[in-house]
């Protein structure tokens, strides 16, 4: 005959409790697994945000990452800024005669319509204070054989605004060779050539630093300031004496997850293994009730499950966003890219425009040369976060074949900075 069971103290008719320990156990398992899997899934969603401009990310946007939201300002204060010395009747401020700084601009004439030295200049100035502007030796070099050819040739703002500009004054063979260079588009070895000889110009001004700036970047609003509070640190550095270079461009493109380094990131992430367990293991002999709640089973799904879960989406978050550079000066004998700009400490200079005479029938470009260099006879190379420049050219100087690496050039941080 069927009968109401009896519940007496949590046992049901003389059976074991409904719930156990091993029954809490299994559904902890089951808690653990969902908590972790939610949380997971909230971090990715997370990251597609966070990181969709980090050109190290897993989750970078193209559209986002190459969005021009600091340099478009940049590139409109420039070109009122040059407008106005197109019309200025007032005598412009020029260097000292014992500028800090050296600033040299190699320009060629591009193919397409777009020459973005005008740019490059007037960001460079504007802004400036006449004692920071006297402190300047600016000098841009029309790098055409024939001056002519370059469309700002006879624009006012140039000779408004330089302290003098560079032509080729040099003998007629190697005008010769020059001209052979440029009718048979041998850029890098042409570009060599016009390097060492601004190099050695700048040099001639008696300026305590020399700075090389390709002829399509935009400088960031108090550039100058920043770039002379680092120079004065490092000449006073451990640095002094073997700096070859302070770069005012990188690109954080190249600062990602190197293959170079996976024995660095397999440590610690064993590291963070060993750092999870322990504290797993201490936890279980600390407190009976958690040595039930962690069982074998979930010990080994956090260890060996969530924790290289998570560590994987810590990879596919981007260096840049979960180990961003702090503003400062940053010792890069690695990774640097490119030659956009760079400031040479005066006694480098001779040794480099030599460099460059040997180098001028060899096939490389600056930036190369300048890391061969350094690596042979362990110079030291800096870099200043965030970057002084942004590169904005579009159609390469190389001429064909180069525009497409020329248009992903491209400091993405630049971006952050508000207008």
């Amino acid at each position: 005959m069927w009968r109401k069971p009896r519940i007496v103290l949590g046992v049901l008719d003389g059976h074991e409790p409904a719930i156990s320990w091993s029954n809490i156990a299994r559904s902890s398992t089951s808690i653990l697994l969902l908590a972790s899997a939610v949380l997971w899934t909230l971090f990715y969603q997370y990251f597609r945000f966070a990181s969709s401009r980090d050109p190290t990310s897993y989750f970078f946007n193209h559209d986002s990452g190459y969005e021009r939201r600091y340099s478009l300002h940049r590139e409109h204060a420039a070109y009122t800024f040059i407008e106005s010395a197109n019309t200025s009747s007032h005598a412009p401020v020029k260097s000292s005669t014992e500028p800090f700084i050296c600033l040299g601009i190699a320009t060629i004439a591009r193919s397409s319509s777009q020459q973005y030295v005008r740019g490059s200049v007037g960001s460079l100035l504007e802004g400036l204070t006449p004692e920071e502007r006297k402190s300047i030796y600016l000098m841009p070099f029309v790098a055409n054989t024939d001056p002519e050819d370059h469309p700002i040739f006879h624009e006012p703002w140039l000779a408004h605004l330089s302290d003098r500009v560079l032509e080729y004054d040099v003998s007629d063979d190697d005008l010769a060779k020059l001209r052979r260079f440029e009718e048979g588009h041998h850029f890098r070895n042409k570009s060599m050539y016009d390097y060492g000889y601004l190099l050695e110009k700048c040099y001639d001004t008696g300026a305590s630093w020399v700075a090389m700036i390709e002829d399509d970047v935009l400088a960031r609003s108090g550039w100058y300031p920043d770039a002379q509070r680092a120079l004065r640190r490092l000449q006073t550095s451990s640095a002094k004496g073997h700096l070859l270079y302070l770069r005012m461009f990188y690109t954080e493109a190249l600062l990602g997850w190197n293959s170079e380094e996976w024995a660095r990131y397999l440590g610690w992430s064993f590291v963070s293994l060993l750092v999870l367990l322990s504290i797993l293991l201490a936890a279980r002999i600390r407190s009976k009730r958690i040595n039930r709640l962690l069982p074998n089973l979930n010990v080994a799904i956090l260890c060996f499950v969530c924790l290289p879960a998570f560590v994987s989406l810590y990879f596919m978050a981007g260096r840049i966003t979960m180990q961003p550079p702090a503003p400062g000066i940053h010792e890069m004998n690695r990774f640097g890219c490119c030659s956009q700009g760079f400031i040479f400490p005066r006694n480098m200079v001779p040794r480099l425009v030599e460099r460059t005479r040997k180098a001028m029938d060899e096939d490389y470009y600056v930036d190369m040369l300048l890391e061969r260099w350094a690596d042979a006879e362990d110079l030291r190379r800096f870099v200043l976060v965030p970057s002084l420049l942004q590169h904005v050219g579009r159609k390469s100087s190389k001429g064909w074949g180069y525009d497409e690496s020329a248009s992903t050039t491209w400091d993405f941080g630049f971006e952050d900075h508000s207008p």
